[in-house]
């Protein structure tokens, strides 16, 4: 019992986020008074949360609420453990009873507690005891009963079995556990069962021995083995498909409100009311209108309510006779429907108008007819009907023509007007270097003219096949956009550039051709010794090819081009990139055969020297590198040890410095047995 009541006081600590507790009269969700969550209910039963010291109810709202009970010792303590546990401020908190002795069951001690535990001290020897009603004696704090055949063993306890030990004459009563007592008269719906518990008759909890008290509008409960039976929630029916509900305390009645009161037929003039639980019919007033399905719609009246739960009719101008049309008025007079015709020529719809008589028609004058009278068409009414009169196809429209657009505007006999082709409507731009065209399609354009084509614009005489008036060849200029042929030279428009030497175009006789000019005439474009035009040529300025030096005002053709100077000397061309026609040095290492080949190259600097790898000269200058190392013309000076400019050495290229091959020493530079290495020293 301990063990669960410390569950309890563990649940209630440490789960108390998830309970809503009340305070004395002020209810609170938890013990930080955070609101949320709450534990829904219909009845107190619903609430339990397993804490002796709160009282646990279900509120109003229908959620749970709990309040402490008062503070002091909870009931149903365990005896004789020499503690007490107490209910404060709604935790079970323990404590120390001296008070509360244990009986051990041995008449033959005296129980007694000492700090909150049991003690139990024997009395003296051979003192008279009983185990239950048996007769006996102490001995060493044990009550001793003796037996024989003739005096058999009865404690008259239910919850032992009574045996007698014949060997020593003295009886032994062996506790029952766990089996119910033999003989034992259950309480029906106490909550409680009889069963023996180390030797004693013991009334423990049965939750499933619930207390039916026969009536439907309570719960029948158990809670921990104390039987309860709280009410049923107000409006839960008292049996399964009954129309009596329970009020909330316990009785079975008709109602706790109207809608339980399913026996009253409901409609707008008869309501359902619960008073003092019974159902009663309440009839409404002339005030009320009666249901839809007992009015008639556009008879001026009203069906409403007559206070006995039936109807009656009353005045009502605005239910009006609507019959639908727009020509007719909807009218009540004192409850009287009416439908009089509107005035003539009311709009009564899109395009359409009240007649004489009351009817919707399409018109009662032409005018009233939707449109408009044009060229082409003229409306008409003819029956209230709206109509039109058309004018012939193909009648031009007297205005609105655009000239020039290669159309026209024209009626098609249906009252619509159309647009047609007119290729007599041309539209003429006043260009005479354009064309005034139309096409099939009635599409307008000028296209120009072909070049050449003859106008007279302010002095010019020729088109120049993009719609404009220019001068044609011959025709004195300044400038080539006055020109037909865009080329005005020599101060006529000419018929091309006329950029070439010996070349015009105002030779006498051929103005505006470009000629050669006369035979013996310079035209200020050739320079040099010899300046004179012939057929067209003059002659050859350095750098163009030729095959004599008297093609060539410099008079020296050099590697087949015209030369500044006669670029005999070796080691020098007139025809290298990027200096055509001047005497150049030819680049390093490129030959000048037959002289300057073999082993010889130029230097770049217009002379021929040995190339690396050669046999050294008399002069290292007269290498092209300037260095000459193991006899041969070498890239550098090479001077380092262990370094040679041979492929005997050196294993590689004769011409280039490298190391010397590893593990030799061909110029003994390293001493005593040292040679090179691999890295150009000398190594061991």
């Amino acid at each position: 019992m301990r063990a669960r009541k410390w569950v309890w006081l563990g649940m209630l600590l440490t789960g108390a986020s998830c309970v809503q507790i009340l305070d004395a009269d002020k209810p609170y969700r938890n013990v930080s008074e955070a609101p949320d969550p709450v534990t829904p209910c219909i009845a107190d039963a619903n609430c339990d949360d397993q804490n002796p010291c709160t009282i646990d109810t279900c509120l109003s709202e229908g959620v749970c609420g709990w309040s402490h009970v008062e503070d002091g010792p909870l009931a149903g303590q365990i005896a004789g453990d020499c503690k007490r546990d107490d209910c404060v401020e709604g935790v079970v908190v323990p404590m120390i009873d001296d008070a509360d002795v244990e009986d051990d069951d041995e008449s033959c001690t005296t129980d007694t507690c000492a700090n909150g535990f049991p003690v139990h001290t024997a009395l003296d020897e051979n003192t008279s005891c009983t185990i239950g009603e048996a007769p006996g004696s102490c001995k060493s704090g044990t009550c001793i009963i003796e037996c024989n055949a003739q005096n058999p063993c009865e404690d008259s306890n239910p919850c032992t079995e009574d045996l007698c030990n014949a060997s020593i004459g003295s009886c032994t009563f062996v506790p029952l556990d766990g089996t119910p007592t033999p003989g034992a008269a259950p309480l029906a719906g106490d909550c409680k069962l009889s069963i023996c518990v180390a030797g004693k008759d013991t009334a423990i909890a049965d939750d499933s021995d619930i207390p039916d008290d026969a009536n439907t509008c309570t719960l029948d409960v158990c809670t921990n083995g104390v039987p309860s039976n709280p009410a049923q929630a107000a409006g839960t029916p008292c049996m399964p498909g009954d129309t009596n509900v329970c009020d909330g305390v316990s009785a079975c009645v008709e109602c706790t409100e109207p809608s339980h009161c399913v026996n009253i037929v409901e409609d707008e003039c008869t309501k359902r009311t619960c008073v003092n639980n019974k159902c009663e019919p309440m009839y409404m007033d002339t005030s009320t209108v009666a249901g839809k399905l007992l009015q008639k719609p556009g008879d001026c009246r009203i069906a409403v309510c007559d206070g006995f739960g039936g109807t009656a009719s009353a005045i009502d101008n605005t239910d009006l006779p609507v019959d639908g049309n727009p020509c007719t008025k909807d009218i009540c007079t004192n409850g009287v429907p009416s439908n009089p015709n509107e005035p003539q020529n009311l709009v009564c719809g899109v395009g359409l108008v009240c007649n004489a008589t009351g009817k919707c028609v399409g018109c009662n004058t032409a005018s009233q007819c939707a449109g408009t009278d044009d060229f082409c068409k003229t409306r008409t009414c003819n029956n209230n009907q709206c109509g039109f009169s058309f004018a012939a196809a193909g009648a031009d429209l007297p205005m609105g023509q655009t000239a020039g657009d290669c159309k026209v505007l024209e009626c098609d006999g249906m009252g619509n007007i159309i647009t047609s082709v007119l290729q007599s409507d041309v539209p003429v731009d006043g260009n005479a270097c354009t064309q005034d065209l139309c096409s099939i399609q009635g599409n307008p354009s000028n296209p120009p003219t072909a070049v050449n084509s003859p106008c007279l614009v302010n002095g010019n005489d020729a088109c120049d096949g993009n719609g404009t008036c220019k001068k044609s060849l011959g025709k004195a200029c300044t400038m080539g956009s006055q020109c037909v042929s865009t080329f005005c030279v020599d101060g006529y428009c000419c018929n091309g550039a006329c950029t070439a030497t010996c070349k015009s175009c105002n030779v006498s006789g051929s103005l505006g051709t470009c000629s050669n000019v006369p035979k013996g005439t310079d035209d200020g474009v050739c320079v040099g010794s010899t300046v004179s035009c012939n057929a067209g040529e003059c002659d050859k300025e350095n750098g163009q090819a030729c095959s004599a030096n008297s093609n060539c005002l410099s008079g020296f053709c050099v590697d087949g081009v015209c030369c500044n100077s006669s670029c005999t000397s070796l080691c020098k061309a007139c025809n290298l990139p990027n200096s055509v026609g001047t005497c150049t040095n030819l680049p390093l290492l490129q030959t000048d055969p037959p002289t300057c080949s073999g082993s010889l190259a130029c230097d770049g600097a217009g002379s021929c020297k040995f190339k690396n790898g050669s046999t050294c000269p008399p002069l290292p200058s007269d290498c092209i590198s300037g260095y000459c190392a193991d006899g041969v013309c070498c890239n550098s000076a090479c001077s380092g040890v262990c370094q040679a400019c041979t492929a005997a050495k050196t294993g590689g290229t004769t011409g280039t410095c490298s190391n010397i091959l590893a593990g030799t020493d061909p110029d003994n530079e390293c001493t005593g047995t040292i040679n090179c290495n691999s890295i150009g020293i000398c190594s061991p």
